[in-house]
C-alpha cells in the first residue's frame, strides 16, 4: 500500500500536493484493505489493521475535518460493486467502532466515579475513627486500614477519568471524524 496526495477532482490521479480536507491512497487491490486472514466476502471481512493504521496517520497530518477518503487503484482492478460493498463496509467498521469506543469511555467513567467516590468513603470512615479517637485495636486497625485504601482509590478513579478516558478519547474523536467522510474509489496512473 503507498500513500499518496490527491490534486485534481478528475477521475485519474497522479501524485501531487493534497486537498486540505481529502486523504488518498493508493492499494492494489481491495484486499489491502481487509486482514489476510478473514476469508468472507466483502461485506462482512474484518479491516486490516495496517490499513486503519496508515488512515489514521494520514487524519492526524491533516489535523482538520475530513471530507473525503478516496482509493486509488488502477482501472484494471476496479469493480463498481465491490466498491459500493466496501464503502459501506468501511462505514459500518468506522460506525461500530465508534459506538463501542463511546461505551468504553462511559464504562471507563462510571468506573472511576465509583472509585472516587468509593475512596472519598473510605477516608471519611478514617477521619471518623481518628477523631472517635478510641484506643482500642480494632478501631486502630479499621483506620489503618481505611486511610490507605481511601486514598489509593481516590487516585486510581481521577487516573481512570484523566488518562484512561483520554487514551480512548483520542481513538473515538478518529472514528467520529471517519464516520463522516465520504469514500470513494478512483483510477490511478502512476506517473512514468
Amino acid at each position: 500500500m503507498e500513500i499518496i496526495y490527491k490534486g485534481k477532482e478528475a477521475e485519474t490521479y497522479k501524485k501531487s500536493p493534497s486537498k486540505p480536507s481529502e486523504v488518498s491512497i493508493w492499494i492494489d487491490s481491495y484486499d489491502d484493505l481487509f486482514s489476510d486472514f478473514d476469508p468472507m466476502p466483502y461485506s462482512e471481512r474484518t479491516l486490516s489493521d495496517d490499513f486503519i493504521i496508515q488512515v489514521k496517520k494520514m487524519v492526524r497530518k491533516k489535523g482538520e475535518k475530513l471530507s473525503k477518503l478516496n482509493l486509488l487503484l488502477i482501472e484494471q482492478v476496479r469493480s463498481k460493486q465491490d466498491e459500493a460493498t466496501i464503502a459501506k463496509r468501511l462505514h459500518e467498521h468506522f460506525q461500530m467502532m465508534a459506538g463501542q469506543l463511546g461505551d468504553d469511555i462511559r464504562k471507563t467513567n462510571r468506573r472511576g466515579f465509583i472509585l472516587t467516590v468509593s475512596g472519598i468513603i473510605c477516608m471519611i470512615i478514617a477521619s471518623y475513627i481518628s477523631f472517635v479517637g478510641s484506643e482500642q485495636y480494632v478501631t486502630h486497625m479499621l483506620r489503618v486500614l481505611f486511610e490507605p485504601a481511601g486514598w489509593f482509590m481516590v487516585w486510581a478513579g481521577l487516573d481512570k477519568f484523566v488518562y484512561d478516558s483520554k487514551k480512548t478519547k483520542k481513538e473515538l474523536l478518529f472514528y467520529l471524524k471517519m464516520v463522516e467522510v465520504k469514500v470513494e474509489f478512483s483510477n490511478y496512473l502512476p506517473a512514468i
